[in-house]
């Protein structure tokens, strides 16, 4: 129901909310992801440099020719981002290789603790990286997976 004086409802009082906190971390995202890309990322497991292009952040929030995500999965993945640099800067194991419509992808994981609204939770972070056609390997994306209860 509507606020006589506001004219918002509690839920969009609340959109409202998450749409300023939205911004503001895309904002602080978008910084992040802009120094990443000056600064020299070699990834051990590769023994050569990872290149941190549009291509990634276009990825993660639905920019142009990417999948579109909805707000939540776009808000957890910015927040992956400097988990992603450490990832790529520290990983000597290649967790996984896919071929995939002519193009190739490489998967690198970590444990990683990752901080939520209700504390801290070990998660597995799982970084993507795309070959280019000059054979280099580009970002493009991050995820967190929550470990299974029965697996603890």
């Amino acid at each position: 129901m509507a606020s006589p004086t506001t004219g918002f409802s509690v839920v969009s009082n609340f959109l409202y909310y998450t749409v300023i906190v939205s911004k503001s971390q895309k904002e602080i995202s978008l910084n992040f992801y802009k120094q990443w890309q000056r600064e020299k990322n070699i990834c051990p497991a590769f023994n050569e440099r990872v290149i941190i292009s549009a291509k990634g952040w276009n990825h993660i929030v639905g920019n142009k020719n990417s999948k579109k995500r909805i707000w939540n999965d776009t808000y957890r993945r910015l927040k992956l981002l400097p988990h992603a640099r450490d990832i790529i800067n520290k990983s000597t194991t290649i967790q996984n290789v896919k071929n995939q419509n002519g193009k190739v992808y490489f998967a690198l994981e970590a444990m990683r603790l990752i901080e939520l609204k209700n504390g801290k939770e070990w998660r597995k972070v799982r970084v993507i990286l795309e070959q280019d056609k000059k054979m280099k390997k580009v970002f493009l994306s991050v995820m967190d997976k929550k470990q299974d209860e029965s697996r603890k």
